[in-house]
């Protein structure tokens, strides 16, 4: 072996290091770190013995509150990632403390500029090496344990991350028949295809809940059900909330679809 051919090598078990060309990460948030770290942003990711560029996405902050709260202190725990769900995107890398209600933890989709080679279950730093060396800050935004390690495949169709924005459309009470039923307007143009928003649900300002049933007429009214009927009574004119999922990796003829929970 001429060593002068070689920078840098691992010696490893056979099988026990992966090519990793992005990963999903839990992590927590260093508290000493004061500046912004916004979701679609590059950042620098110190795993194994490389340090890389990476682009990232924080989400699921809130649905991993109570995991939060039972691993208080520096350990992380290790969790699998579960792909099958869907997860609330997160504009930012969140701060825990009493004023963010408790603990937080964050899932990372981490996506190489170029792979890297380490174990599955690595420790990752997450740091701000781009910012001013001669500013007294620190750098390190983040640190987390490798939950999901992620192939071209994985990178090439990440429609399977349901990772989603929540999105909002109103839509106004154009007559009410009875206690369970009114007809609605003005959620799509007269021209749309109303059977994109059948079986849709809607709320009134009280939260109650209503579903679209059918088409009324010609002219983009609807019919809208209220199984248990309405908290107090629903007025002509009222606006009624759809609460809808923009999924930040949605397929191409996914992208018009009108979807909820």
């Amino acid at each position: 072996l001429n060593a002068k051919l070689i920078e840098r090598g691992l010696v490893v078990t056979p099988g026990s290091v992966k090519k990793l060309h992005g990963a999903v990460v839990l992590v927590r948030k260093v508290k000493y770190f004061q500046r912004p770290c916004p979701s679609n942003s590059k950042i620098h990711i110190t795993i194994g013995h490389s340090t890389i560029l990476s682009s990232v996405i924080f989400f699921g902050g809130d649905e991993l509150r109570s995991l939060a709260k039972e691993c208080v202190g520096k350990q992380l725990p290790n969790v699998d990632f579960d792909a099958s769900k869907d997860w609330p995107y997160d504009e930012e890398l969140r701060a825990g403390g009493k004023n963010a209600g408790g603990p937080v933890l964050q899932w990372a989709l981490l996506l190489f500029e170029t792979p890297c080679m380490c174990q599955d279950t690595s420790m990752v730093i997450g740091s701000r090496l781009d910012l001013d060396i001669n500013v007294k800050a620190c750098r390190i935004a983040f640190y987390g344990k490798i939950a999901l390690s992620l192939s071209p495949d994985d990178i090439a169709d990440l429609s399977k991350f349901k990772i989603y924005k929540s999105k909002e459309r109103d839509c106004g009470v154009d007559r009410i028949t009875d206690s369970h039923n009114v007809i609605g307007k003005n959620l799509l143009s007269k021209e749309s295809d109303l059977s994109r928003v059948i079986g849709l649900k809607v709320y009134t300002k009280d939260n109650d809940e209503g579903r679209i049933e059918s088409s009324f007429g010609k002219t983009g009214k609807f019919k809208i059900y209220f199984p248990n009927g309405v908290t107090k009574p629903v007025q002509k004119g009222d606006t009624l909330k759809m609460p809808l999922k923009k999924f930040v990796f949605a397929l191409q003829e996914d992208k018009k679809k009108l979807l909820q929970g």
